[in-house]
């Protein structure tokens, strides 16, 4: 395949879906799309699910038949963001393309390529003449904010499938052998509030620490701002100093290192100030000597402030400052197999005053079902300990590497045959439907791959084309290799 013409060819499907809104949660009129552009295309065997996931199985090439069943996968969902100024409605607005030599971007949003590019290119790929076995399309709705299409898929879907590629990775040279599973934690301390009795009160806070993406950079050496303010309320205590809280805050969303955070604090003692500031002085060389090379421009400012009419009680301090403490933020563990791969990690990821209780939500990953499974027994004792309610979500399953894969050295081996170079084989520290798919059949044989992409989930979102023309190549060469 001449690549030009793939370029031409998956522009001209990607397009299609660009005019169809699609965020997540509003996707029946793209699925509908997706239904009737199958039908065109001579599929006949094409099913819409309850939730609007599409299933669709194309025959085998002739003499191709008996081949193992492959199916190609992505989700139809898009992020859906706009450059300020720009007059677009997520729910009716179609995706304007813009292409600019190899980059195809859009007009003042988000793209879509995440990921439309998997429906795209499948959509492409039927239409060759290349050889294959039975081939099963399986396009997701809502992946992006709660996984409703793989969670709702009738695991009859994948039961007797042998491969499946899905193509929601992010990087070309990038072939992705697993996932990380996860679990929402939520922590919450019941408050009782008293009249304040201080005479005193100072604002503690956090500031410009680096944050990032609790999976993809939780590896990097960072520290968590909720997580060194607790330390420096921890200093100001065996300072001598008594204080209560009079709320506490920080971090935008469970799955993201949270780079501020504050606690207003009320004192008895008129001269607590000069002493306050100086053990958070401590805590911030404390901060840059374990974690300066990452975190340049952390620091702590302590600032006066009015004093509250009401603050938490004497235990609901000290029990929210110890279970802040004793919360691990990082890696625990590496991985024996991949190296690189963290195998256990959680994040603190927001804390909240509310008018009864402070929340804290805690997003623990791992690179096997049974390493949450583990933590997950620990949790409860925490919160046992503290005094706190805690609630765990139902864990979202990870996908785990297989050392016996036929799929991952075969599509490595293309790679190099196309590329002219080694592909780089890694798991991801972040959730993919493939989590659901591997839970419904261990005996699944995956990878993910993708077109290389820049800036996903934002108005600057942007693809490669000749990534996309090289992965159409190698998934195509791939599905001719796939017999045993």
């Amino acid at each position: 395949m001449n690549d030009q013409e793939i370029i031409e060819g998956v522009i001209h499907e990607f397009a299609g879906l660009a005019k169809h809104p699609r965020p997540s949660h509003h996707e029946k009129g793209v699925s509908d799309y997706i239904v009737s552009r199958l039908h065109e295309l001579g599929v006949t065997d094409v099913t819409q699910d309850e939730v609007y996931n599409v299933i669709a199985n194309v025959p085998a090439s002739k003499g191709c038949e008996n081949w193992p069943l492959t199916v190609l996968q992505g989700h139809m969902d898009m992020v859906c963001v706009a450059k300020p100024g720009v007059d677009f409605d997520p729910l009716t607005s179609e995706i304007k393309l813009v292409r600019e030599g190899n980059i195809l971007h859009a007009d003042g949003t988000s793209l879509g390529a995440d990921d439309g590019i998997a429906v795209a290119l499948s959509l492409y790929l039927i239409q060759q003449d290349i050889q294959h076995g039975p081939l099963r399309l399986i396009f997701t709705v809502d992946e992006e904010t709660g996984m409703t299409g793989a969670t709702h898929l009738d695991p009859k879907y994948v039961q007797d499938v042998q491969y499946i590629i899905n193509c929601d990775s992010e990087y070309m040279d990038v072939l992705c052998v697993g996932s990380a599973g996860s679990v929402h934690t939520h922590f919450s301390r019941p408050l009782h509030w008293q009249a304040v009795k201080g005479k005193q009160a100072f604002t503690i806070t956090a500031k410009d620490f680096a944050g990032g993406h609790s999976g993809e950079t939780i590896n990097d050496g960072k520290s968590n701002a909720i997580k060194a303010l607790s330390l420096a309320l921890r200093r100001v205590v065996q300072a001598g100093v008594s204080y209560v809280l009079a709320s506490i805050s920080g971090g935008v969303a469970a799955n993201a290192i949270p780079s501020e955070a504050s606690a207003v604090i009320v004192v008895d003692d008129l001269n607590a100030g000069e002493t306050i500031k100086q053990v958070v002085g401590e805590e911030q060389a404390e901060i840059a000597e374990v974690y300066g090379e990452v975190e340049k421009n952390a620091h702590f400012l302590v600032e006066s402030t009015d004093v509250p009419a009401q603050t938490f009680s004497a235990d609901d301090t000290k029990n929210l400052v110890s279970l802040l403490n004793i919360l691990h933020c990082g890696v625990f563990a590496m991985n024996q197999m991949l190296p690189k791969l963290p195998d256990l990690s959680a994040n603190i990821g927001t804390i909240r005053t509310e008018d009864d209780h402070v929340a804290i939500q805690y997003f623990p990953r791992a690179s096997a079902d049974a390493r949450l499974r583990e933590l997950m027994t620990t949790l409860p004792v925490y919160a046992e300990l503290t005094g706190c309610d805690i609630e765990l979500a139902s864990p979202e399953p990870a996908w785990t590497e297989n050392p016996h894969s036929k799929l991952v050295p075969l599509v490595a081996d293309v790679y190099k045959e196309e590329a002219g170079k080694e592909a780089r084989i890694e798991a991801m520290h972040g959730g993919l439907e493939t989590g659901y798919f591997f839970a419904m059949n261990p005996k699944l044989d995956i990878i993910s791959v993708g077109p290389t992409t820049h800036d996903i989930h934002s108005a600057d979102e942007s693809v490669e084309l000749d990534t996309v023309a090289l992965l159409t190549r190698i998934v195509a060469k791939t599905l001719g290799k796939l017999n045993n």
